[in-house]
């Protein structure tokens, strides 16, 4: 049964019985003011009329007894009337209602229906002729009338039966019409499903086979590297040119391939990270300076005075897109000039339109060509004879990203006179602050440079990049000029303090240079940094045994230059000192930090220290917990009032994501603010702290300025005055700390800590002490299974080495962190085996620290009963909220017991609040003597 048919009569049927029983009052009203009949009698009639169809209607609804049944009960209604208007003037006008209730009747689109009741009206008449004549017509009722009311009655039915067939017909067909569509639907859902499963099909496809063709190209591409560095016969050095050429070129096109799919398939997302705009143009035409000069071209750069500093959006993308017009550019020009400018087109509150354009002298194009430019797998050469390379993929995808960072490109042309690309872009403007934290401290600003390089445009961005840092630089074009410059200015007394050079030049390469410049007899012999685009092992591979300070590998940026001046040995102790002074850290800590409590949840004892050495210089008291079930109970015991909670991710027993949850049913970020301290630095675990609730994400290691800006930007104001804060415990001058300490790097790792050398040793100390046997205790926990135990072992000792500046210690613990996580797992052997060979030196450079301990004395005054009571109390108090304050309390405390300093220091109580171990320094409280006068054991 049609559907819309079955609930247009449902609403229908209805209706019916709110009418039929609305016409009982009005037939007792009628037969009250007629008079002919009692209007009780009348409404009985009425009511079981009304009574006999709701029956019917409750039991079978729309069904055909209820269809028949309402046709009849319709027709008694009139013949009802036509009794109480007996006498009436106006008896024979009820005779209308009888048309009116024929026509009532088409709603149920029941061709029986319409019949039943067009009989129960002619049945109704002639009932009335000659059974009842007395009661409607006179005595000389004429039977051509009541015919005639027949046929007329006949006539309506038939046109109600033909309209109601067209509407049952229209149903039908909508019906079947109906069934089409979702049919149609469903086969077209299955196809999309098909479709996009193609689509997931094609994607992996192409992933899978970028894998497996990417790896023998980068093999080819490798070896034919490493066989140019060995003697060959011209003709072999030509074909194995040749062979890394077409390799690079087929790895460019699975590249363009890659990206293009991905594109069309919207599957390529942006990046939102702040950047050099200026340095991200610079870099990209560093990459095609080399081939520039092969083709006798020249580069201006016009960049707008205006342009921000800082930009946020994803670098990566726009320099593909820059990088491929240059390529273009260089590709289809000789002997002549491209110029690259950029500009500010716009600027609405924190975003910035920025235009790029690049005018080349090339072949040029004609509007036929244009029109086809940004068609994949176009080009404007396209005849079989082609003497340009390419897949005809490159502009299509820079339309591609540009218009999903808001923007545009265009092209004009004019053929034989050249071509200029400009495209606009939307982007975030950065804090000029970041601008700021990238300058090079002061003792690199003060440094003396010549740069050497035969590529005047490479000369040009580095000349400029160093302008920007408010630095002069001096330039040579040849290693000839450069060590005529080099003696002159030696003998001036005023000696260059770097030089940095290109490995590959004409007539005197960058090594010979350095050979030359060694033999001179120089008062004073810069130091030297080789940068080249070969490969920095190449470098070294043809440098064994020559002297060089620093590789830098091109294209370079600023935080890559900055990076490698900051190694520059002999800077140290100059960078130390500038950049403490630089930095805003030691400028007074923000008022709203004082004496606030803060609460440092953190598994890892190392990290803990730093970051109390480092909260502690910004007037915070501390507490420590663990882990995050531990800081849940510290915080919901309420019994102190914390202005904010420092959460790791990783740790034991409950991780911070689940800590966080927890206290958030109870504290509102308001209340507490939370913020993630973790190593995990990808947008999708700061997503996850954010949606757990947390207020901020710090990445490890921990940035001490950013630190301190974090905290003064959330932490809540005390709700009561806040206690005076405790100074933190003196930091014992145990030993030296040597400026070097390889494989530690000791100037990077000072900043970490404010400076503070005591505390680095003490650090390296107990790095040492804790991760002798980290190695082992990783592979015991794989081979126990405990894969989680050792992924989060191999996490911390990333976090702690990356805190110590142990680059390589970090970068493995870091890959077999990521081995770990991986379901399928890797051979983690080779990888262990390298992580204890990176260990084990930092280890040994530890060990060297260990001294004996200086004697230290002590005042021999009484103390008075009083403080003594009070700073017990301090202490236990400190200890029961497991705060790392709690040292400085033991130190003030075993002062005033006038305890022998050769004891003090090796005090179980005192050594098991060095390892943080709240739990036992609770228990060894009571070893300590009441008084001066009582020593215990």
């Amino acid at each position: 049964m049609n559907v819309e048919l079955n609930a247009l009569r449902a609403r229908y049927g209805r209706m019916l019985v709110t009418l039929l029983w609305a016409h009982v009052p009005v037939i007792g009203l009628a037969a009250r003011w007629v008079g002919s009949m009692s209007p009780l009698v009348a409404m009985t009639a009425a009511a079981v009329l009304a009574a006999i169809y709701q029956l019917t209607w409750h039991w079978k609804r729309t069904a055909p007894v209820t269809r028949n049944i309402a046709a009849v009960v319709l027709v008694a209604e009139p013949a009802l009337f036509l009794l109480v208007f007996e006498g009436h003037a106006w008896q024979m006008d009820m005779h209308m209602y009888f048309y009116a209730v024929l026509a009532l009747s088409l709603a149920w689109f029941d061709r029986a229906a319409l019949m039943i009741s067009a009989a129960a009206i002619t049945v109704h008449h002639l009932v009335l002729f000659y059974v009842l004549p007395g009661a409607v017509f006179s005595s000389d009722g004429d039977l051509g009338r009541v015919l005639l009311h027949g046929a007329i009655v006949a006539f309506q039915t038939i046109v109600l039966i033909w309209v109601s067939d067209k509407v049952v017909q229209s149903f039908d067909r909508i019906g079947r019409m109906s069934d089409e569509i979702v049919a149609k639907s469903a086969a077209l859902e299955e196809r999309t499903r098909e479709a996009e499963e193609a689509n997931r099909t094609k994607s992996m496809f192409l992933a899978n086979m970028s894998h497996e063709i990417r790896t023998p190209i980068n093999a080819i591409l490798g070896f034919c590297h490493l066989v140019q560095r060995t003697p060959l016969e011209p003709h072999q050095r030509e074909h194995v040119s040749r062979i890394s050429t077409a390799g690079g070129v087929l790895l460019r096109l699975i590249n363009d391939l890659l990206d293009f799919s991905k594109n069309e398939a919207g599957a390529l997302t942006l990046e939102s990270r702040p950047f050099d705009l200026r340095s991200a143009l610079s870099c990209q035409v560093q990459l095609v300076a080399e081939t520039m000069a092969e083709r006798n071209l020249t580069l201006r750069q016009e960049l707008a005075p205006d342009l921000p500093e800082v930009v946020v959006g994803d670098e990566l993308r726009l320099n593909q897109v820059l990088l491929n017009l240059l390529s273009n550019a260089t590709k289809f020009s000789r002997d002549g000039e491209i110029v690259l400018s950029a500009r500010l087109a716009e600027r609405d509150g924190d975003t910035a339109r920025i235009e790029v354009s690049l005018r080349d002298c090339g072949i040029g194009m004609t509007p036929d060509q244009m029109a086809r430019l940004f068609t994949p797998f176009t080009q404007a050469d396209s005849s079989t004879t082609r003497r340009f390379g390419g897949t005809g993929l490159g502009l299509a995808i820079c339309r591609q990203i540009v218009e999903q960072m808001d923007g545009w490109i265009r092209a004009d042309s004019t053929p034989d006179q050249g071509s200029t690309f400009t495209f606009s872009v939307r982007l975030a403007v950065g804090d000029a602050a970041l601008a700021d934290s990238a300058l090079p401290c002061t003792a690199i600003r003060a440094l003396r440079i010549l740069i050497t390089d035969d590529s005047p445009i490479a000369l040009k961005m580095l000349e400029e990049a160093f302008a920007r840092w408010q630095m002069r630089v001096t330039v040579a074009a040849s290693g000839r000029a450069a060590l005529d410059m080099i003696s002159a200015a030696d003998q001036r007394g005023s000696a260059y303090d770097l030089l940095i050079l290109d490995w590959k030049m004409p007539d005197m390469d960058g090594l010979q240079t350095l050979r030359a410049l060694r033999g001179m007899g120089l008062r004073r012999v810069p130091a030297a940094m080789v940068m080249t685009a070969h490969g920095v092992d190449a470098v070294m591979h043809e440098a064994a045994g020559e002297r060089i300070d620093l590789f830098l590998a091109k294209p370079i940026n600023a935080r890559s230059l900055i990076d490698a001046l900051r190694q520059l040995p002999g800077l140290a102790e100059r960078h130390l000192a500038a950049s403490v002074v630089d930095m805003p850290a030691t400028k007074a800590p923000p008022q709203v930090l004082a004496g606030r409590h803060v609460l440092l949840v953190e598994d890892n004892p190392i990290n803990r220290e730093i970051a109390v050495a480092l909260l502690a210089d910004a007037g915070l008291q501390v507490d420590c917990a663990e882990n995050g079930l531990i800081a849940c109970q510290m915080i919901e015991a309420g019994t102190v009032d914390y202005g904010a909670v420092l959460m790791d991710m990783q740790m034991p027993e409950m991780d911070g994501l689940t800590a966080t949850r927890r206290i958030r049913r109870t504290h509102s970020p308001q209340d507490l603010p939370i913020i993630a301290l973790t190593a995990h630095a990808y947008d999708s675990e700061r997503q996850a702290c954010l949606e757990a609730g947390m207020c901020d994400h710090l990445t490890k290691p921990v940035d001490p300025v950013q630190l301190v800006t974090v905290l003064a930007r959330h932490i809540r104001p005390a709700r009561v005055a806040p206690l005076p804060p405790v100074a933190p415990a003196p930091i014992a001058a145990d030993g030296a700390l040597p400026d070097m300490l390889p494989p530690f790097d000791i100037p990077a790792a000072l900043l970490r800590v404010n400076g503070k050398r005591a505390l680095l040793r003490r650090l390296i100390l107990s790095f040492a002490q804790g991760n002798r046997d980290a190695v082992v205790q990783i592979r015991r926990l794989v081979a126990e299974g405990r894969t989680e135990d050792a992924h989060r072992a191999a996490h911390t000792l990333k976090g702690v080495a990356a805190s110590l500046e142990l680059p390589d210690v970090a970068t493995l613990a870091g890959r077999i962190e990521a081995a770990l996580a991986q379901p399928d797992g890797q051979a983690l052997d080779p990888m262990l085996d390298a992580l204890d060979a990176a260990l084990w030196p930092a280890i040994a450079a530890a060990d060297s620290l260990t001294q004996p301990a200086p004697p230290a004395t002590h005042a021999q005054a009484q103390a008075d009963p009083a403080l003594l009571g009070q700073l017990r109390s301090q202490l236990h108090d400190q200890v029961r909220r497991r705060s790392m304050a709690a040292r400085g309390a033991f130190d003030a405390l075993a002062e005033a017991l006038q305890l022998d300093p050769a004891l003090r220091g090796d005090h179980p109580l005192r050594q098991a609040l060095l390892r943080l171990d709240y739990a036992a320094a609770d228990a060894l409280l009571d070893t300590l003597p009441s008084d001066h006068r009582q020593p215990r054991s």
